[in-house]
């Protein structure tokens, strides 16, 4: 029950975000990006992975911290505030095959194990099994579509398993984020969220980006299959975002009752990296590079 009571406040307190408080910017929400028209324009030349990178919001700051094994592949993602953790594991052939996720509300741990499938050489699935510190059991799997070499869809389903019995299951959501390109970039992400067992209607969000620069993006060397997880399961853009090459300087959020406009400004290093991104009663993001 506790599992579905946090659903409903979930999708609840998604409407009230982005149709009440238009300019509040909180743990990386679907505003969260860097982007604008200052810098030099150059193309970086020297390969860096992410360090850092930190998000405030004039309230809270919270960190994300990236660590590498020894084959240079990411291994771990903190955050500061422990809303989100990742550990990745990998095969033989050094692609991911398991993720563990950990989340803290404040009050109760979920963690979950993904098991990851590819085919031909792309994602195929990501089924997951999960806890939460109370003893609610789930499971979460996720599925994506590719259209010309792109991710185009994701869906995500969750479904509790009863205490009492196992063997009885029930829906608890579905996730999906339809993502359109224009070239290398994004230029729409549509998320639907739809609960089957809860009167509230279908909430649905659509971000369309534009302005982008010629500088990479820090967000794309991120691994594929996290950015597909880490889309529904962290309701995080920089995951999404990953999917563009460049760095976008606006994006428009429309809701099922609300629009809004964010432009961001950005700083690069000598590099042409982002190290700052700053969007007018938004915040600041900084990021460290290794």
């Amino acid at each position: 029950m506790k599992k579905l009571l946090y659903f409903f406040t979930f999708a609840f307190s998604l409407l009230i975000v982005f149709s009440c408080e238009p300019n509040r910017a909180e743990n990386g929400d679907l505003l969260f990006g860097v982007g604008g028209n200052s810098g030099n324009g150059n193309t970086p030349t020297v390969s860096k992975k992410l360090k850092s990178f930190t998000v405030n919001d004039g309230t809270n700051v919270i960190t994300y911290s990236f660590t590498y094994n020894s084959d240079g592949n990411l291994s771990k993602l903190i955050s500061s505030d422990d809303s989100g953790n990742f550990e990745f594991f990998y095969d033989a052939n050094k692609s991911i095959n398991k993720i563990s996720a950990t989340q803290w509300d404040g009050s109760l741990t979920t963690t979950t194990n993904f098991a990851i499938t590819y085919e031909n050489g792309r994602f195929k699935e990501a089924k997951g099994n999960g806890s939460e510190s109370d003893g609610t059991e789930f499971t979460h799997n996720f599925t994506a579509v590719y259209n010309n070499g792109k991710v185009s869809k994701i869906t995500s389903k969750m479904v509790g398993i009863d205490s009492a019995d196992p063997t009885v299951t029930y829906d608890l959501y579905t996730m999906v984020s339809d993502i359109a390109y224009s070239g290398n970039n994004l230029s729409t992400w549509k998320y639907t969220l739809m609960l089957p067992i809860v009167p509230l209607p279908t909430v649905e969000i659509s971000a369309a980006f534009s302005d982008f620069d010629t500088h990479i993006n820090p967000f794309r060397q991120l691994p594929e299959v996290f950015k597909i997880i880490a889309a529904h399961l962290e309701m995080d853009s920089f995951s999404v975002t990953g999917f563009s090459a460049n760095n976008y300087g606006k994006i428009k959020i429309v809701t099922n009752s609300d629009s809004q406009t964010a432009t961001y400004v950005y700083t690069y290093d000598a590099d042409g990296y982002p190290t700052k991104a700053v969007a007018e009663n938004l915040g600041t993001y900084t990021f460290q590079y290794q």
